[in-house]
């Protein structure tokens, strides 16, 4: 009677590879990804500059719109949303990124005028310099003479000058208030000389990885999909451009209208506890790189809930009857996150509700194929 025939026991046995051959493999995979990325990195570094002034742009948008937010406010001026001509205002004080101060300057007429010693005119010193009548009208003569007077420049009064020609100490009772406005020069500072150096090369290598994603993913999956079977390789074909959508949706929404609102919140809450904003560039760089990712994951939600009902871990059903409990944890997770005010809220609330409704129609209708969740198979 002939031996019943056995699956083999390794589906490789006509590909298999020692273990050296899958670290050479693995080494010029990796050895490709890397010079892949130090080209990304070359192409990136020639970006770098605008893309950390992109970065610092919201934060300087959210610092003018406090500031003048602040100045109506003290100002005692009504809301201006409610006045136009209050309106009118801060759309001037934004578009040119002016701040109120209260200045005191003298009276009228106590302002001493600048004579004597602290810049005193040719004419006040009673001399005259002689000249050759044919040197003075001469083209050099005249020439020099005029870049002499392009030049003159005054010489610096100091605050104690001006005092000493006053000849008294100013009465705070005469001094006159006045509102000034100037230009905001707030902005990201460094404490370190290395601090802006650093950031520009990270930036660069950032925008150099993404650049060069592609064709690192490739080399990289070259040769993890060497082991994988064909309904696996489909598998991650299917889902793999899909999580990446999702990934990019997430952090566009954080970056374009999120970092927005959480920058203002941030602000006005400093504001309130009296505490002066000096933003430092790397840790700065650092927070607006870590909130778009924590959204790229976060939008992740529907491969989420279908690895869990692929693993029968929750099913379908218990998505569709939790619905309710579902939009109240996503509405407290949004008040959390952004707490500026009710549109900053619904803003990522409405995406993430609208994920979990997409997430329970992929369970229900999505074929299960083979791969995960689907059931054991002899592939022999």
């Amino acid at each position: 009677m002939e031996a019943l025939t056995r699956p083999k026991d390794d589906l490789f046995d006509n590909s298999t590879m020692t273990f050296g051959e899958h670290l050479e493999e693995l080494r010029g995979s990796l050895v490709k990804a890397i010079i892949w990325l130090l080209i990304g990195l070359a192409v990136g570094l020639m970006f770098a500059n605008r893309v950390v002034r992109f970065i610092q742009e919201p934060l300087k948008q959210a610092i003018i719109e406090y500031n003048a937010d602040r100045d109506l406010k003290e100002m005692g001026l009504p809301d201006r949303k409610e006045d136009p001509q209050v309106s009118r205002f801060y759309e001037f004080l934004t578009s040119n990124s002016l701040v109120a101060d209260v200045v005191y300057t003298l009276p009228s007429g106590s302002v001493p005028v600048a004579t004597g010693d602290m810049v005193e005119p040719p004419e006040a010193t009673g001399t005259a310099v002689e000249s050759e009548p044919d040197e003075k009208n001469s083209p050099d003569v005249e020439a020099e003479a005029g870049e002499s007077a392009a030049l003159d420049i005054p010489e610096r009064i100091t605050t104690a000058e001006l005092m000493k020609s006053m000849g008294t100490i100013p009465n705070p009772d005469e001094l006159v208030p006045m509102i000034q406005l100037r230009r905001s020069e707030r902005g990201l500072s460094s404490l370190k000389i290395e601090e802006p150096f650093m950031i520009w090369v990270k930036a660069g290598l950032i925008v150099g990885a993404v650049l060069a994603s592609p064709m690192i993913f490739y080399h990289l999956w070259s040769f993890v999909a060497a082991g994988l079977h064909s309904h696996e390789r489909r598998y991650v074909y299917v889902y793999l451009p899909f999580s990446v959508v999702l990934f990019v949706s997430g952090v566009v929404l954080a970056f374009g209208l999120v970092l927005h609102y959480v920058l203002t919140f941030l602000l006005q809450f400093n504001g309130s506890m009296d505490v002066a904003v000096e933003p430092r560039l790397t840790y700065y760089v650092n927070f607006v790189l870590m909130l778009p990712l924590g959204f790229g994951v976060a939008f992740q939600l529907p491969l989420v809930m279908l690895f869990l009902q692929r693993i029968d871990l929750i099913q379908t059903q218990d998505y569709i009857n939790s619905w309710r409990v579902a939009v109240l944890v996503i509405f407290v997770i949004s008040m959390i996150v952004t707490p500026a005010d009710v549109t900053s809220m619904v803003a990522l609330a409405v995406p993430l509700l609208f994920l979990y409704f997409l997430g329970i129609v992929m369970c229900a209708y999505m074929p299960r194929g083979r791969g995960l969740g689907s059931e054991a198979y002899d592939p022999a």
